[in-house]
Formats: structure tokens, C-alpha cells, sequence
């Protein structure tokens, strides 16, 4: 006999918080009686595309894909329209907690998705949700999934640039952004209420960690919460004058050479703290591949770029470097650099925002600040070779590209 939907709802939020994603009642409850599936009519599952039937109830084996920690690309884009996903439920119900959500708070979602993670939100605070969408496609799609959750005198989905919020729904307790972006747009900025926080994946050494962002009194301030990745948003939110080379762009292939036992970081943790920690000293930081399969990116992709060469950093520990010696000998430098300073956590880091000199502002970090109980020190990117340890380029801003993972 098939095992009841219910049931399968409620073992799918069990396992999200047995994982450690989910912490409170509440955004289990959430996770427990939203139906994922009502959410994505379609998905690509490796070369195949699903589907998935919403006028009887889907096979077994679809609802086991559905109900994965999986994301699921729901369209690529090669319609001419905007790609699009189903994040993660793991990385989706950690970003719920770290928002902080409280009954009645009104949430502005930038990047509308499936509708499933706005379904979620309004399950959890019982207050209404404004989700805009560039796509039109995407956010038509989307309507159709807020309606068959019958949700739609809750959730409203406005077909728009993200840039500019919703000014219609102002102020909101919290916006939450679901697409990889180089900055804040000052109009998120205008249309959160006092108190009120904006959670964003924001673009820095090549893939977009997760900022909780705070505007007290004009001073706007951020700290790094969790490592992840997204889709890049389009037009304003990525201008390019922001975006340093494109990761997905290949690095030719080149001799390489090997560095055994050049780094500390061995668990996929600490892998990501550093990682963070090396783009907020070295703009010079992305994640980049080589164009064969001389270097194993599946190691790590976390690499030192310049026209002299790229070196990689691996989570085994290990260098990969191609070009001139003198750019792996920089990222030792700086990984060494981590380590003498405890290792710090990205969640230890913090940063004030300033407008970014863009046709269109966004508000992007001006330093970044890592504090712990060892040390409580300041790092600016390099712009040409690392310093010494410890002492900041002066007058120098961080200018990060952007990627996408799971």
C-alpha cells in the first residue's frame, strides 16, 4: 500500500531536522504540510526530464526525488526565459531559521522559484508574503503553485524586477532573497521596516554565501550566517562592473604542479571557512575550473586566479597550481595566514555595506571584520600580491564574481 502523503510530509521534516537543518517547531510544522510536489508540475532529473502528476497522486518514485535534500531544476532557461530551481530543503530550511520568523511579520521574497519556499514562509508566520520574480514564466508558474496550495489569499506574486522590491507591501519584517546577487539594492533597503533584516546570498569569491543584513539608523551592516550557492540573478542585482571574471568561464590547460599538505582545512566545513576567508582578503578569489581533467574540481574548486596563474586549494589539503610558482606561494601565504589566526569561522566574519559606484546602486561590503576569541582584526582584498600576515591593503574594496551549487 502507498505509503500516505501525511505521513511522508511528516517523515520528510523529521529528517530535515534530524540533519540539523531545522531546529524549530515551527518551520518543521511548515515543512510537514506543504506539499513539495504541488510545486514542481516538472523537473530535470539528470538527462530526463519528470513530471509530475497534479491531478492524481505521482508514483512512489517520483515523490521519493521530490522528497530528497535534492535541488530541483525546474527550468534551464533554454526557452529564452530565466532558469530556475527548487533550492535545496536543507539549505532552504536553514535560511528559514536563520531568518528569524515570528507570527504576523510581513516577508518581501526576492526570486519567487517554485512558490514552495513562499508557501512555507506565510505557513510559518500566518501573514501575508509579496514574491517577485523577473521571469514571467517563472512567476505565472509559481501563481499556479501558490493557487493549487490554496494559498493565494496569502502569498501574491508580482512578475518584476527584483531591484525594486515591492513598494506596494512596504514596509516587510524581513526580506529574503533567493537568487545570487553582487549587492543590496537600496530599495530593499527603503522598504524594510525598523528592526527588520535581509537575508541575501551575496556574491563573494565566486559563489554566494549567505548575509544576514541589518540597516540601523543608515548604517547598514552584515554578517556571513551560511555557505551556499544560487542561480546569478539578472540585470541590475549582477552588473558586471561588480562580477570579476566569470567562474563558468574554463582556464585553458596549462603543466601543473602539486602541493601536498599546503592547507589544514580537511572537512567540508572548514574548507568553506576558509574559502571565505581567502576571498575576504584577495579579490583574486573564485571558484574556477580547468579546461581538462588535469585538475579535480570535485576536491575543491576554490582557487587563486591572475594572469600569472591559478593555484587551487583542495580539501584534502593539498595545491594544484599552474603558471608561475610565485601564485601558489600566495596562497600559502594566505591560507597560513587562516590557520595563525585559529581558523576562524565565515560565521565570525562581518562587514559594513557602502553604495557601490553602479549605474544602478547596490550596496555591497566595504571590509570585511573577523572576530574571535583569539584575535578581532580587519582584512581588505589585496589588489596585486598578499601583505604579511596581519596587516590589511589599505584604501583597497572587494570586487567579488559569482557561481552556483546546491
Amino acid at each position: 500500500m502507498p505509503e500516505p502523503l501525511e505521513t511522508r510530509l511528516a517523515e520528510f521534516a523529521a529528517a530535515l531536522r534530524e540533519a540539523g537543518a531545522i531546529r524549530s517547531d515551527a518551520v518543521e510544522h511548515a515543512f510537514a504540510i506543504v506539499a513539495r510536489h504541488r510545486c514542481v508540475p516538472q523537473f530535470r532529473y539528470g538527462p530526463k526530464t519528470i513530471t509530475v502528476p497534479q491531478d492524481e497522486p505521482p508514483s512512489g518514485e517520483v515523490l521519493d526525488l521530490v522528497y530528497s535534500h535534492m535541488s530541483l531544476l525546474t527550468s534551464t532557461g533554454q526557452d529564452g526565459g530565466h532558469p530556475s530551481s527548487s533550492s535545496a530543503p536543507t539549505l532552504m530550511a536553514r535560511m528559514l531559521e536563520a531568518l528569524d520568523l515570528h507570527p504576523g511579520m510581513r516577508v518581501l521574497e526576492i526570486g519567487a522559484g517554485t512558490g514552495y519556499n513562499s508557501a512555507l514562509i506565510t505557513t510559518i508566520t500566518g501573514a501575508p508574503v509579496v514574491t517577485v520574480d523577473a521571469g514571467l514564466a517563472t512567476a505565472q508558474s509559481a501563481a499556479e503553485s501558490i493557487r493549487r496550495l490554496g494559498l493565494d489569499h496569502q502569498v501574491t506574486v508580482v512578475h518584476g524586477d527584483g531591484y525594486f522590491g515591492e513598494p506596494a507591501g512596504a514596509p516587510f519584517d524581513r526580506i529574503i532573497v533567493t537568487c545570487g546577487v553582487a549587492g543590496l539594492s537600496p530599495h530593499w533597503l527603503d522598504q524594510l521596516a525598523p528592526d527588520g533584516l535581509i537575508l541575501a546570498p551575496v556574491a563573494h569569491g565566486g559563489v554566494h554565501p549567505i548575509l544576514a543584513t541589518t540597516n540601523s539608523g543608515g548604517t547598514v551592516s552584515a554578517n556571513a550566517v551560511l555557505w551556499a550557492d544560487f542561480m546569478s540573478a539578472a540585470g541590475p542585482l549582477r552588473p558586471a562592473d561588480l562580477v570579476g571574471h566569470d567562474p563558468a568561464d574554463y582556464i585553458p590547460p596549462a603543466p601543473v604542479t602539486r602541493i601536498p599538505d599546503a592547507s589544514p582545512a580537511r572537512t567540508t566545513a572548514h574548507y568553506h571557512d576558509l574559502w571565505f576567508f581567502l576571498a575576504s582578503r584577495d579579490s583574486r578569489i573564485t571558484r574556477a575550473y580547468l579546461d581538462d581533467d588535469t585538475v579535480d574540481t570535485t576536491t575543491g574548486a576554490c582557487a587563486l586566479h591572475t594572469p600569472r596563474g591559478t593555484a587551487w586549494v583542495h580539501d584534502d589539503g593539498s595545491i594544484t597550481a599552474t603558471g608561475e610558482p610565485t601564485v601558489a606561494d600566495e596562497l600559502r601565504a594566505l591560507i597560513h595566514e587562516w590557520a595563525s589566526i585559529g581558523q576562524p569561522a565565515l560565521t565570525q566574519f562581518t562587514a559594513p555595506f557602502e553604495p557601490a559606484d553602479t549605474d544602478q546602486p547596490l550596496w555591497t561590503p566595504s571590509q570585511w571584520t573577523v572576530n574571535s576569541k583569539q584575535l578581532a582584526a580587519t582584512w581588505q582584498p589585496c589588489a596585486g600580491g598578499c601583505l604579511a600576515a596581519g596587516k590589511p591593503a589599505a584604501g583597497s574594496r572587494a570586487r567579488s564574481p559569482d557561481a552556483d551549487l546546491g
